[in-house]
């Protein structure tokens, strides 16, 4: 038999595309990031040095009402820059919101598209900017092949949490599905991320400690992910102490700027870890459950990251014992397990302080759903880092210890 030149190149290509760099990994952030108290007063400077020209601003519509866009909308227009407002979010932005962000993009001719909010409409944002180009259902485009986009993009947040500025996945409810889509790829990840903690002083109380849980969630799932790089665990490890530290200040007297700063930073710091390792299956039951119970991210995510983190303490002791560490309860009389519990009791303790629910009792779960929820659960992008592997029997296991509200034996 004869082999040619060209099936040998065929054949060591194939081989080559099958393996992984070893120890190699790709980090994204945004060209540009601005934070300080008052730097919104850098906006229409910074727009102008990424040669826009004419912007679409996107918001929530209650962040509009408030006036929290007012200062934004002043420095693009004593830059001489051109404006349209979209303010019609309202909740977790969906196909239908997606659909009108991106007629209203055509019809105005923006450059940018620049996203002021929460993490609602910092995906929405995300979304209107580049998925409004592409053909095709929102499920086409979860694993991470959108990789350009003809208009700039960035994100103002106005809370601390989503991490939504400097990531590379943005999730839209997909309303003929009605399924939550975690839509990935490098042209998602804003060109800009101004990060002012003075838009956050008048968040309340509920969504601050929620959304300061989401980013805690970010952290440590990203932190264990199998797909963790030294880069994005140190960002994650910082994210931890952070957030252990500055959230029940933050929740607590939302008006110490310090904390809210040091809230937002952490925030960003986890979005970085996570856009770059991932993350796990506290996120992919989260969709789930969100959208089909209408349970917001952060109070989901509370709920279940202590019961996610015992299961996957099996596979990741060593690095759940650190980030008891970084949370500051871990202790150097403590073995490694004696950590791990304690970072999981210790989430649990914050969770519980900051006036977040412990468990799924309060949501109507039909116990026939749960098998759904898992087979649903196991098809999210997000599973894809989890460091444990994992089948859909296990994850209905978790669902029913989660709406009992009762951790795992040794964590109790």
């Amino acid at each position: 038999m004869t082999v040619s030149q060209a099936d040998v190149a065929a054949i060591v290509q194939q081989t080559l595309t099958q393996y992984r760099p070893h120890r190699g990994f790709t980090f994204r952030s945004p060209a540009v990031t601005v934070t300080g108290g008052y730097c919104i007063n850098q906006l229409g400077d910074v727009l102008k040095e990424l040669g826009a020209s004419n912007v679409l601003l996107v918001a929530d519509k209650q962040v509009y009402q408030l006036g929290l866009t007012a200062s934004c909308e002043a420095a693009i227009k004593l830059s001489g820059l051109s404006l349209t407002l979209f303010t019609d979010i309202t909740g977790e932005p969906d196909s239908d919101c997606l659909k009108s962000g991106n007629d209203i993009l055509k019809a105005c001719g923006a450059d940018f598209v620049l996203g002021v909010g929460g993490g609602s409409a910092l995906d929405a944002a995300k979304a209107i900017a580049v998925i409004g180009d592409y053909q095709g259902k929102l499920t086409d485009y979860q694993v991470g092949g959108i990789a350009s986009r003809r208009v700039g993009l960035g994100a103002i947040p106005t809370t601390a949490g989503t991490g939504s500025e400097v990531t590379d996945i943005t999730v839209i409810k997909d309303l003929a599905l009605g399924i939550k889509v975690p839509v990935k790829g490098p042209a998602l990840v804003p060109d800009m991320a101004l990060i002012d903690p003075t838009l956050m002083l008048g968040v309340p109380a509920e969504i601050t400690a929620a959304t300061g849980i989401d980013a805690l969630t970010h952290a440590i799932e990203a932190y264990i992910s199998r797909f963790s790089n030294p880069l994005s665990k140190a960002y994650a490890y910082h994210a931890i102490e952070a957030i252990s530290k500055a959230l029940p200040v933050a929740a607590g007297y939302g008006k110490d700027i310090d904390k809210r700063y040091d809230m937002a930073v952490a925030a960003y710091k986890a979005g970085l870890a996570f856009s770059n390792a991932g993350l796990g299956l506290t996120h992919a039951i989260s969709h789930q459950v969100g959208a089909r119970y209408h349970l917001a991210h952060g109070v989901a995510n509370a709920i279940l990251l202590p019961y996610v983190m015992a299961f996957n303490a099996l596979s990741c002791e060593a690095e759940l014992a650190e980030v008891a560490n970084a949370l500051g309860v871990g202790r150097d009389s403590m073995t490694p397990r004696e950590r791990c519990r304690a970072a999981v009791l210790a989430v649990r303790q914050l969770v519980m302080d900051l006036g977040l629910p412990t468990s799924l009792a309060d949501v109507d779960i039909a116990k026939r759903d749960i098998p759904l929820l898992a087979e649903q659960a196991m098809k999210d992008i997000c599973l894809q880092g989890n460091p444990r592997d994992v089948r859909p029997a296990q994850i209905s296991g978790l669902l029913q210890q989660v709406i009992s509200g009762t951790l795992p034996e040794g964590y109790c």
